[in-house]
């Protein structure tokens, strides 16, 4: 089956795109005035919505631009990019303006539907105007591919089933079937069987939306630790119609929750819970895609989809992120970012103005990773200043030894593309200041001021603490011998990341990597062991996160490292074995490896040997930040009608009511009878009879108290079955 590509359609004939805009514009339209007369029409205008608003928006701008004839996974992600983009800044506008001109709820829906109409045909006219004559579109043909389309379409509906029957049945046998057709893909890969190299970004994007959504889907409410803060925030916003950028919070700066979300909620008509349980996830699952492209590009498509793999089975990806709606668009953008940094295919004045865009982007998305990319950045410009030096003529002792070669010797054969390091360094630091001095009343600049001066003057009292494997996530509580195994798959991991890093250093993965993006997997590597062995940097970025962060870069290198173990095991053997006979190999033992891997990652391990449980997607009497629609109608009840006291509540019931009240009234401590506050207890609290908070010098780890010795003197104000509210 032949058909024009429509994730190109910036290549097809002006009149057709415009015609596609239209289209989506009127069902838009016509979805919400149906709906103002009562008639709803299911999935239309939440469908139509996001297409005109991230997709075809960033379409035409790609038009406006004139680039064309790029893949088409770098197509999808650059007008994913700009679309984003552009809700943050013209919607930030928008706010920011419409009150002088008179009207006072500027995110209403009604203004929002008139003024993205008009955003969108001034594009139109724009990209006409601009682009008129190019019509060169890409025939799709799924010829000889129709099944493996179609099977890793379907995929995603396994998770969606899988986890309607652990929220409705507690029944996690769909979802265990789950991780074991995605841990069985690496094979089909391995053996080259079943799926064609073009399809290998279709099945890194379906496996990626399918573990996503695995946990993102879980309860009918948003589960998680900062998403309950993210989302009063963005509920902050929703309710009011408008923006109030004073307010001195670190979350109220980011415009990936208090720009994007309320403006594409009041336009699609979904609530802001759908939009964190299923459209940001779904955002998210573009940065495997990005990764893909930049990976594909470097070294083969077998290289770039087990790099991708091991990126999406870590836990941390998949357990972990789709409860960090900030950081999810974030890493969308600092992705974009690598993309441009290895793209050949877009003039030079295209990747500046798509630099301008997406570095504020990247900055109002997500504080941490504007931070990160900060230190990336001047570090290896760092690098290039000295390698511009010829220090290694001066002292030829620093050319001697590869390992410190690479920062002062030039590599002429090696690709440099412009970077602009000057520009972007000007660009970050004068965007990052003025913003974050003017929004929040200058709690983010306060912030960064802070941080760096702990970061200098308690450092080095804590360097290399003990607990310092703890950063990455690789050392947990539990002791047992699954455990054990799951640590040794962890430092196992790291160790290969380690040789594929030093394979970079001496020059000998056989590759041509673009030196951009070595020096960057290099400092990002660097940064990874500084937040293991400085604990307050571990504090300041948090370790877990950051190690997601870095598998960015490092995940490839795991492949790289693989790869070159095997070879020196040839070598030790003489090259007994044939070279390509011993790639086949190492990657269907790679492939054996890394479906282990996601069977501990994911907790299916400890579920079916009977192991103390290690994720609440699968075990859902398992305490944790979830919540059932019993203890939501309990924490909106005392929302409602609390009189301006404090309610305390558990640690994973605090975050319940984070997402409800202000933070400062919201206490995860314990609850003193007829004190003029409230105890809300949860499900879980009057089943087992415990309340856990953490204990003194920890954050993480529990101290459970018994209910009798709190409630015992209190009076019960409310109670339906789920939940109960003292006083």
């Amino acid at each position: 089956m032949k058909f024009l590509n429509p994730f190109k359609i910036n290549d097809w004939n002006i009149k057709y795109l415009i015609i596609s805009v239209i289209i989506f514009q009127e069902l838009l339209w016509i979805s919400i005035i149906l709906e103002f007369l009562g008639i709803n029409i299911p999935f239309i205008r939440g469908i139509s919505a996001f297409v005109a608003l991230f997709f075809l928006n960033g379409i035409l701008i790609l038009r406006i631009l004139r680039i064309h004839e790029l893949d088409t996974i770098k197509n999808i992600l650059y007008a994913i990019g700009l679309g984003t983009a552009s809700i943050m800044f013209f919607g930030m506008f928008v706010d920011l303006v419409y009150p002088f001109l008179g009207i006072t709820l500027p995110i209403a829906t009604d203004p929002l539907l008139i003024t993205f109409t008009v955003f969108t045909g001034l594009l139109c006219v724009l990209s006409y105007l601009r682009d008129k004559d190019f019509d060169k579109p890409e025939i799709f043909d799924t010829a000889g591919s129709a099944v493996p389309i179609l099977t890793f379409l379907l995929l995603p509906f396994v998770a969606i089933f899988g986890t309607y029957l652990i929220n409705a049945y507690q029944n996690n046998i769909l979802l265990i079937i789950m991780f074991f057709l995605i841990a069985f893909v690496p094979f089909l890969v391995a053996y080259n069987k079943f799926i064609p190299k073009k399809l290998y970004p279709l099945a890194i994007f379906s496996m990626a939306l399918t573990l996503v959504l695995s946990t993102s889907l879980l309860t009918n409410y948003i589960s998680g630790w900062d998403l309950q803060v993210e989302y009063y925030f963005t509920n902050v916003v929703t309710n009011a119609s408008y923006w109030n950028s004073s307010i001195p919070d670190l979350l109220n700066a980011m415009l990936s929750l208090v720009i994007v979300v309320p403006i594409f909620s009041k336009l699609s008509g979904l609530t802001v819970v759908t939009i964190y349980k299923v459209v940001y996830p779904f955002l998210f699952v573009f940065v495997p895609l990005g990764l893909y492209s930049i990976f594909s590009g470097q070294t083969n498509k077998k290289i770039a989809f087990f790099a991708c793999f091991l990126f999406i089975s870590i836990f941390m990806f998949f357990l972990e992120m789709p409860y960090l709606a900030r950081q999810e668009i974030g890493e969308l953008f600092f992705v974009l970012m690598i993309m441009l940094m290895v793209e050949k295919g877009i003039s030079n004045r295209n990747i500046l103005i798509m630099t301008i865009v997406f570095i504020p982007a990247l900055l109002v998305s997500h504080y941490s990773m504007d931070y990160i990319y900060i230190f990336l950045v001047i570090s290896s410009y760092l690098i290039i200043l000295l390698r511009n030096r010829n220090l290694t003529q001066k002292y030829p002792i620093l050319g001697k030894w590869p390992v410190i070669s690479f920062f002062f010797k030039r590599y002429g054969s090696q690709e440099l593309p412009k970077m602009r390091y000057k520009f972007q360094i000007l660009l970050l630091f004068s965007f990052t200041i003025v913003y974050y001095l003017l929004v929040s009343s200058s709690v983010l600049f306060n912030l960064t001021l802070t941080t760096m001066n702990n970061l200098i003057t308690l450092s080095y009292l804590y360097l290399f603490n003990p607990n310092a494997l703890m950063a990455v996530g690789i050392v947990t509580s539990e002791k047992s011998f699954l455990r054990s195994i799951a640590l040794a798959i962890h430092l196992f991991i790291e160790l290969l990341i380690a040789v594929g890093i030093l394979s970079l250093l001496y020059r000998r993965t056989n590759m041509k990597f673009n030196e951009n993006f070595s020096l960057f997997t290099l400092m990002s590597f660097v940064l990874l062991i500084l937040v293991i062995v400085v604990p307050f940097l571990a504090g300041a970025l948090n370790p877990e996160r950051f190690y997601q962060i870095a598998l960015i870069f490092l995940s490839l290198f795991f492949v790289i490292g693989w790869i070159r173990i095997s070879d020196y095991i040839n070598k030790l053997f003489r090259n007994r074995w044939n070279p390509k006979s011993v790639m086949k190999t190492s990657f269907k033992l790679m492939a054996l490896f890394l479906a282990i891997s996601l069977m501990f990652n994911s907790g299916v391990v400890y579920e079916l040997l009977n192991d103390k449980p290690s994720s609440m997607v699968l075990h859902s009497s398992m305490d944790g930040p979830k919540f059932n629609n019993l203890e939501v109608a309990g924490a909106q009840w005392i929302t409602k009608y609390r009189v301006g006291d404090e309610v305390h509540a558990d640690s994973y019931r605090f975050l319940l009511l984070n997402g409800l009240i202000p933070y400062a009234k919201a206490k995860g401590s314990l609850y003193y009878p007829n004190s003029g506050s409230y105890m809300f207890l949860g499900t879980y609290n009057l089943l087992t009879g415990e309340f856990g908070i953490p204990q003194s010098g920890s954050t993480s780890s529990l101290k459970y108290y018994s209910l009798n010795n709190l409630t015992s003197n209190g009076t019960s104000i409310y109670d339906n079955g789920g939940s109960e509210i003292f006083i």
